[in-house]
């Protein structure tokens, strides 16, 4: 253990005396302690407090979604053609009654927080629930006075077989067929509790607007304490209109969250105890002042027994960098600066030489020369390692638009262009490909693919589009490219980039500033045949748009081409994305169909590709303000 710290120390030439250290730190540890106090405490409840009202407004949320789903499971079972025969009916039928239970009681296996659902026929007062024949009169005589009351968010309790639920029933009522559609949710749905290392628990209270308890917990909970009028009372004092406050009970010494339901006009109350937040502060304050006593001791230790040992070697090591940096004889209080300055000079000099062998050993490859005699083989063999592939090729950037300025300027400029194109190229290519940019003088920037297959996927054509944007935006130049034949071997990499060349001359002789392809894998006019591939897709689309099959991977596969590459191309031209463009679309139609005939919404769904009628009534609605059903009463 001695040998260990003793090694580990001897890394430690920052510290001119570990004692000074060990002394500094423990008086900063106390200060830190003493200052921050009551910052952290403050952060620290604030964040809390935060934290509590995100998860209030997630859980009024949640709540408003859940309104959402039974809002699209009434208007499936409203318009569900057999069930529209039951509503009609003036006396029983057996099989429409039969038929209209099972389709309630598969409804109801979907949803794990709906207890019940029923379909109401005041013409015959008959009622079918999900759960069977039970209390039929009961539940006409409730949902009858809601409607006259025209309450149709109601919290109850019912009887279930064996116990009784508190719920709250949704309540829709079809004035045409005098029937109604009531959907039982468990109320306990609604609330929430948090746990804390099963030590702690708080519960979310629910009360309307009246005040009055909601959920079966809130009820148990404020039944026998006059927790309601001291919520409803905090209410009416910070003008229950507000969505969402917290109050600061300092007699109490509690923090009240209030959120309010927009969909329900219930309120949504959290209540948390100071101490909580000074239980918190002392969790994390302990370890904390463990830690720094902990790591104190050690110093003091390490400080007190091997002080003396490394003082000597640490002033040999100290003389040793500033001989390294070149400085001269100054006062021991500078020995720090010694050792940075060698340290950061030696770090630049080992950067700059591998930087050096690299471009070197790029522009050798591809103008086929011979590398400097003065690199050692060793780091020859590193870097021809670094640049090994199956496949290679070269692609040829020219810089063009420099003729304003003399042969000495332009030179000098050259110099300044070709180095921010590497970079550019670099940032750019390497986010799909393998490669490397070099600067190889004169006007041009090769950039040298390193391919596992034979041939280059067609998004180089974007990423030297992006490049070539970016030059003309950026440094206000134009360049134009050529890529060369995929070469085999390393070796034959100057092949590539000599047909690159003589590609890049042709391309300027006929004056031309677009991307050249020796290996005629794309054409020069490569956004005239994305437009027609669009084109095409979208022709295809609109003859299958009915087909529930129909996506961006279908398509792909049918066109031959990746994924990625037809949604980046179908986006660029589109203007938003294929799943989307296709949703749109098949919604578009529907509302023809909806006005234009008597189809029920589940067969419209299935007929334009929808997995469900729900999935298609959200969508509907999330695209038009209302649902299927309500936009097809809206216009008769």
């Amino acid at each position: 253990m001695k040998k260990f710290i003793k090694k580990l120390l001897s890394y430690s030439v920052y510290r001119k005396t570990l004692l000074a250290y060990s002394v500094s730190i423990l008086v900063i540890t106390v200060l830190i302690l003493i200052c921050t106090y009551k910052v952290f405490s403050n952060n620290l409840k604030d964040y809390s407090t935060e934290t509590s009202k995100q998860l209030l407004n997630q859980l009024v949320s949640g709540v408003e979604n859940v309104k959402t789903d039974v809002d699209n499971v009434m208007t499936v079972i409203a318009g569900d053609s057999k069930a529209l025969r039951f509503y009609q009916n003036k006396k029983d039928n057996k099989q429409v009654d039969y038929y209209l239970f099972l389709r309630l009681t598969e409804i109801k296996s979907y949803y794990s927080y709906i207890e019940d659902i029923a379909a109401i026929n005041f013409n015959n007062s008959v009622c079918l629930k999900a759960l069977g024949s039970n209390n039929e009169n009961e539940t006409i005589n409730f949902v009858s006075s809601m409607i006259k009351e025209q309450k149709y968010i109601v919290p109850r309790t019912i009887k279930m077989p064996g116990e009784s639920k508190n719920v709250v029933s949704f309540i829709q009522y079809l004035p045409y067929y005098n029937a109604a559609v009531v959907i039982d949710v468990n109320a306990d749905w609604f609330q929430y509790s948090i746990n804390k290392n099963g030590k702690e628990e708080r519960c979310v209270y629910i009360i309307d607007s009246n005040g009055n308890a909601v959920t079966g917990n809130t009820k148990d909970i404020i039944e026998n304490q006059p927790l309601s009028d001291y919520f409803y009372s905090i209410i009416t004092l910070k003008n229950k209109m507000q969505g969402c406050f917290v109050y600061d009970d300092k007699v109490r010494r509690q923090m009240v969250f209030f959120s309010k339901s927009a969909e329900f006009g219930w309120w949504f109350i959290d209540v948390q105890d100071y101490s909580y937040f000074n239980k918190t502060f002392q969790d994390i304050s302990y370890p904390f002042i463990g830690i720094s006593a902990v790591f104190i001791l050690i110093c003091l230790i390490i400080s007190v027994l091997f002080n003396k040992k490394i003082k000597k070697p640490l002033v040999q090591l100290v003389n040793k960098c500033r001989n390294a940096a070149d400085m001269e004889e100054l006062s021991d209080m500078d020995e720090l600066r010694y050792l940075d300055i060698a340290i950061a000079r030696g770090k630049q000099e080992r950067y700059a030489h591998q930087n050096y062998i690299r471009t070197q050993f790029l522009r050798c490859l591809l103008l086929d020369q011979q590398m400097p005699l003065m690199i050692p083989e060793h780091e020859l063999r590193q870097i021809r390692g670094e640049y090994l592939a199956n496949h290679f090729s070269v692609l040829l950037i020219k810089i063009q638009n420099l003729e304003s300025f003399s042969e000495e300027e332009q030179e000098e400029e050259f110099k300044i262009y070709r180095y921010t194109i590497c970079n550019l190229a670099d940032e750019i290519f390497e986010k799909s490909f393998r490669c490397k940019a070099v600067d190889i003088g004169n006007d041009l920037v090769g950039l040298l693919f390193m391919l596992e297959k034979k041939d280059i996927p067609e998004d180089y054509m974007l990423c030297f589009k992006q490049l070539k944007q970016f030059a003309e935006e950026m440094i206000h130049i134009t360049i134009s490219g050529s890529l060369g034949l995929i070469v085999d071997h390393q070796k034959d990499v100057f092949i590539s980039c000599q047909k690159a060349k003589q590609y890049l001359e042709m391309n300027q002789l006929i004056g031309r500033e677009e991307l050249v392809d020796s290996n005629n894998q794309v054409t020069a006019n490569y956004h005239e045949k994305n437009k027609k591939l669009v084109e095409s897709i979208l022709e295809y689309t609109i003859s299958n748009y009915k087909n529930p099959d129909l996506s961006l991977k279908s398509i792909s596969q049918i066109f031959g081409l990746s994924t990625t590459y037809v949604g980046k191309i179908f986006k660029s031209i589109q203007g938003e994305s294929y799943s989307n463009y296709v949703m749109n679309y098949r919604l578009e139609k529907t509302k023809a169909v909806l006005l234009e005939t008597t189809k029920t919404i589940n067969d419209i769904a299935i007929e334009f590709g929808f997995t469900n009628s729900a999935y298609y009534a959200t969508l509907f609605k999330n695209a038009y303000g209302m649902t299927p059903t309500a936009f097809r009463n809206s216009a008769g």
